[in-house]
């Protein structure tokens, strides 16, 4: 069956849609984007996303008012698609544009939403860990844009690109001070003399859903957690780490730059977090 997509308040097959040649988002990159994780025809912590886009939206101007009800919409490409696990991407641009957007009123967004089977990490992915490399390409702590998700990441793709040419699965990035902002689509966690550890908002991150999810677990479990800058020399020196998003859940992190994480295995406090992380999920999605 072809993939069909939401499309400016009509599904639509894949091969029938269409946006204008003068989208700010495709001119500009101009625009927004979220991606979730729906299993069994159920989205994880959809509000929380809805949430999230809507700050941003709102800070670059861009009006919802005149697009359907975001929740609704993510759910009729769910249930059109009729998959048991899917990747769900909502995308937001401030719309058709003849000037160069100037970020104070966008009244008549494009709207986009897909859901597919693809972007499901693999089993054995979490058995042996993902191995990085540390990107030539910095976060700028001074940005607005890097606490959004915004459509213009081509930093981001930079990154991703040197992992990829380095045969690893995942970038870690720093910013302008040398300091560990985050992965090229993830957060990043680390374990230290038990405590767990992630680089505050202040570093150049994006506050990821997954990331939120994972402080509040480690609270309700009674592990001690700080979000502070962090150091390189901490990362490899750490006793386990791990990345975060919304595809991957809890991703163990084993080796940096060829120099393993720790045993250079998946540790037993990731373990733990990753079990009550699927834990917590099944039980929302069942609610």
């Amino acid at each position: 069956m072809e993939e069909i997509v939401y499309l400016n308040g009509s599904l639509l097959p894949l091969s029938q849609a269409r946006l204008s040649s003068l989208d700010s988002g495709f001119l500009y990159g101009c625009g927004l984007f979220e991606t979730m994780y729906a299993q069994d025809g159920r989205v994880f912590r959809l509000d929380r996303h809805m949430a999230r886009l809507r700050r941003s939206a709102s800070f670059l101007g861009i009006s919802l008012d005149s697009l359907p009800e975001l929740e609704g919409a993510v759910y009729e490409c769910l249930e059109a698609n009729r998959l048991p696990q899917a990747r769900i991407r909502l995308t937001l641009s401030a719309g058709e544009t003849r000037t160069i957007p100037q970020l104070t009123s966008h009244p008549s967004p494009t709207l986009l939403i897909t859901a597919t089977g693809s972007g499901i990490y693999p089993p054995e992915a979490y058995h042996r860990g993902f191995r990085a490399i540390v990107s030539r390409v910095r976060r700028n702590t001074m940005s607005p844009a890097a606490s959004m998700k915004s459509l213009s990441c081509l930093d981001l793709l930079l990154a991703r690109r040197e992992a990829r040419l380095a045969g690893v699965d995942e970038a870690l990035l720093l910013n302008e001070k040398g300091l560990v902002a985050e992965g090229g689509v993830s957060n990043i966690f680390l374990v230290s003399d038990g405590r767990l550890l992630t680089p505050g908002n202040d570093s150049g991150i994006l506050p990821g859903i997954t990331r939120e999810t994972v402080l509040e677990i480690a609270s309700a479990l009674g592990m001690a957690a700080a979000e502070r800058s962090i150091g390189l020399d901490e990362v490899l020196a750490a006793e386990e780490a791990f990345f975060t998003n919304s595809l991957m859940h809890v991703m163990p992190l084993t080796e940096v730059n060829g120099q393993p994480i720790g045993s250079g295995r998946p540790g037993e406090v990731t373990r733990r977090l990753s079990s009550a992380y699927q834990k917590l999920m099944a039980e929302e999605l069942s609610a």
